[in-house]
């Protein structure tokens, strides 16, 4: 679902969506980061935000010396905006999935389209490049991603991989753009390890990365979007199912 598509019919701007949802996704934080996550200049965001806090959709709190902001319960979208129903309805259980306020709860984040989908690579291979040693897991449908990611996407993780020095395991389809695509990548970073689905099925339209307490699902549908979850009981899960897939595959 495009939630900024539908936060318009309710009566936000975009830019005002996509400030809201940021709010949602980090829970509690500043104006800087909530510039840099959304995309946006902070001079306009702070004028977004004093919109959604009028509409009573965020509000204001003091840490120390600095003022945070802090989206408040999606619910408010009902009472405050005095919109149409159907549409909050539609979107609440979305809305409530990334809204992240609780401490124990896993922290959600979704980017959407092709420069979402490069910003989420960039948070990856940062990452990487500042924890060496740390493993990266990669589950999915190359053939999939690579006939919906426009070229210079793909190019761009091509290249991004090459760079990386970390341990890398991957388990893929048997086809041949998995295999042209392991070939290229082995030549760059001898611990790039891959390993084929045996007869069990096929990854079908997503793609999966699993370093430090982060799971992203990629779907590489025609709406291009990830899901980003941060989360160590979680990913552990995850990791752990992932092993098992591992130790059946079959060598390349």
């Amino acid at each position: 679902m495009d939630l900024i598509k539908t936060l318009t019919k309710i009566g936000l701007t975009n830019n005002q969506s996509q400030v809201y949802l940021t709010c949602l996704q980090l829970g509690v934080d500043t104006v800087l980061n909530i510039s840099k996550n959304s995309g946006l200049k902070r001079p306009t965001v702070y004028l977004l935000l004093d919109d959604l806090e009028r509409f009573g959709l965020v509000s204001k709190t003091k840490r120390k010396t600095k003022t945070l902001y802090k989206a408040e319960t999606p619910e408010r979208l009902r009472s405050d905006l005095k919109i149409k129903e159907g549409y909050v309805d539609d979107i609440l259980p979305s809305l409530k999935a990334i809204y992240n306020v609780d401490p124990e709860k896993p922290n959600i984040k979704i980017a959407e389209g092709i420069q979402g989908v490069r910003s989420v690579y960039n948070g990856i291979f940062t990452y990487l490049s500042t924890h060496p040693d740390e493993e990266l897991l990669i589950y999915g449908s190359l053939k999939d991603a690579s006939e919906t990611f426009e070229n210079e996407v793909v190019d761009f993780f091509h290249e991004t991989m090459k760079r990386s020095r970390n341990p890398i395991r991957e388990i893929g389809n048997d086809d041949h753009e998995t295999r042209k695509y392991y070939r290229r990548l082995k030549k760059h970073n001898q611990n790039h390890q891959l390993r084929f689905i045996r007869n069990e099925g096929r990854f079908f339209q997503t793609d999966n990365m699993i370093y430090g307490n982060t799971l992203i699902i990629f779907s590489v549908k025609k709406q291009i979007f990830s899901t980003i979850i941060e989360s160590a009981g979680i990913v552990e899960t995850y990791r752990t199912l992932f092993n098992m897939a591992w130790r059946s595959g079959k060598s390349i």
